[in-house]
């Protein structure tokens, strides 16, 4: 099972992104191989929401109502799964805060992380590694 990024979506949806024809292009390659399973930290959507929306950051932002359709049609897809956090997977959460020294700004990747690796996700879809490599955990598919 691979687990995504937010950024993978982001890249993916946004048509300006320099990083969408790679993220497309991974997209089209997992969409056609039937034997892989998808993993989305429910947060992602959440992040995904905020960002694709923003007017001030997309001059073609998505509206509320086109980011909530996205994300219908993956919570609907049979080969995705939504995972949510748990106690051992917050607990973590909080240990590798304290252990990396991560300050405010690396939580919610430090969750996702900690509730992908509860469920088993070796593997994530991501163009920013530098945010998963501290934890020497993952593999991780860099689509830049």
């Amino acid at each position: 099972m691979i687990g995504l990024d937010t950024c993978f979506l982001v890249d993916l949806y946004w048509q300006d992104s320099p990083r969408n024809k790679n993220a497309r292009a991974l997209f089209s390659k997992i969409a056609n191989d039937d034997s892989v399973q998808i993993a989305i930290f429910f947060n992602c959507f959440n992040e995904f929401l905020h960002v694709i929306t923003d007017s001030k950051r997309f001059s073609n932002a998505f509206t509320i109502q086109e980011a909530i359709d996205v994300i219908d049609f993956w919570c609907n897809l049979d080969r995705v799964k939504v995972l949510y956090p748990n106690d051992t997977s917050f607990k973590r959460t909080l240990a590798w805060m304290n252990m990396y020294k991560l300050g405010r700004n690396r939580v919610n990747n430090t969750q996702l992380a900690s509730c992908y690796l509860s469920n088993n996700i070796t593997s994530i879809i991501t163009a920013n590694p530098n945010d998963f490599e501290i934890f020497q955990t993952f593999e991780l598919q860099d689509y830049r």
